[in-house]
Parts: C-alpha cells; sequence; structure tokens
C-alpha cells in the first residue's frame, strides 16, 4: 500500500475532532429576551459549574445548563489513536480564569471569562511532513540491515517498503513529537451571557467561547 493513500486514511478522521465546535454555533442566532432582576448566586454558580464541566470534558452536564441544551459535538467519540491522542491533548490543555463576578447588562447579567487551550491545527499542521520524514528515516534502517546480494549493482538492490503498522508507527511518533514542539496555546477573552427563563437560569456562550473550547485557532 502507498504511504500517500494510509496517510489520507489517517488524517480523514483529524477533521472530527476539529468538528468539535460547529454544533454549538447555533447558539449564536438565539434570541432570547433575558430578565433581570438581580445579580443572583445562582448565576454566578452556574457559570462556574458550566466551565467546570467544559473543562472536564463533560459535555453532557455543559449541554444542561446551556440554553437551548443543544447536543455539543464533543460527545462524538474516535475510535481513530490520532484522534483519541489529540483530543486528549486538547482536553488537558483547557483551562479558564474569571475576570470577576457577575454583572449587570442592558441585556441581563454576563460574566467574563478568559479560556487557554491548545490550538490543535498547529499540531495537525506538521503531522503529513513529520510523519513522511520518519517513515523514510526507518525504511533506510531496514535496507541499511538488509544482506546485500554482491552479485547485484546497489542500484538494483531490493528496498524495503513501509506497510500500515510502519505507517502507523510513524504517525503516532509523530503525534509526540508535534505536541511536544509544534503546539500553540491561544488565548480567548470570552464572556456568558446568563439569563432567567421561568425561574431557571441558562448560560449562552459568545463566539470567542465557543472557539475556545472547538481548538480552533
Amino acid at each position: 500500500m502507498k504511504p500517500a493513500n494510509i496517510f489520507s486514511g489517517f488524517f480523514a478522521v483529524l477533521g472530527l475532532v476539529l468538528m468539535v465546535g460547529t454544533i454549538l454555533l447555533c447558539l449564536l442566532s438565539l434570541n432570547a429576551e433575558p430578565r433581570l432582576v438581580e445579580t443572583p448566586e445562582e448565576a454566578q454558580t452556574l457559570s462556574e459549574e458550566l466551565m467546570e464541566a467544559l473543562c472536564a470534558g463533560d459535555y453532557e452536564a455543559a449541554s444542561a445548563m446551556i440554553y437551548g441544551q443543544p447536543e455539543l459535538g464533543g460527545t462524538q467519540e474516535s475510535d481513530d489513536p490520532v484522534s483519541i491522542a489529540l483530543w486528549s491533548a486538547f482536553q488537558d490543555s483547557l483551562s479558564y480564569e474569571f475576570n470577576g463576578p457577575c454583572y449587570a447588562t442592558d441585556e441581563g447579567i454576563a460574566r467574563d471569562v478568559t479560556v487557554t487551550a491548545l490550538n490543535i491545527s498547529s499540531v495537525t499542521d506538521t503531522l503529513a511532513q513529520r510523519t513522511e520524514t520518519l517513515v523514510a528515516e526507518q525504511m533506510q534502517k531496514e535496507a541499511d540491515a538488509m544482506p546485500k546480494d554482491e552479485n547485484r549493482p546497489t542500484a538494483y538492490q531490493k528496498e524495503p517498503e513501509p506497510d500500515v503498522e510502519d505507517v502507523e508507527q510513524a504517525l503516532a511518533q509523530a503525534v509526540e513529537q508535534a505536541l511536544a514542539e509544534d503546539a500553540v496555546m491561544n488565548t480567548w477573552n470570552a464572556t456568558l451571557n446568563l439569563i432567567c427563563q421561568d425561574g431557571q437560569w441558562w448560560a449562552v456562550p459568545d463566539q470567542a467561547l465557543l472557539q475556545a473550547i472547538s481548538g480552533a485557532a
């Protein structure tokens, strides 16, 4: 099997990782009418519990706190080891810090939060080249270790060709290298809007927060 064909199969699944924020974008179209009475403890607690759930990867709990209770993209599972490694690294990198307590706005209540997370693209952008280099190095090692036919010119010696296992091993190693050497951490200044509907408090993340939790640039 040609390396190019093997690469295409592996890198196709990486798109799944970057899809986590797409479903969340529907929240931007919500036109809920909030009601501001005061700055209750429930609103502040909601903001803290939501950010904890998102950073812990508990998308089911997070969805239950977001207005409209959308099915978040992060609930999708993948059996691909590269996607699993990248998503695990992203979740481990995700952190937040509130920039103060809740405050009143013309529309209701809000709370500002700074989110820091891995930019997944900074890792995936170098994976193909890293993998190809590692595969070539492995093939060269195998070629050097092969017994030579003294009766045939060097140009006609049989050269080893990579198989699926070779590429899988190289790709796994490339992911480790890219995470250690190429990873870029991004910071977003986001706002959680908090609305009260029929006595129930809900969170409405803004565009910056949606980008942060999706691993986008």
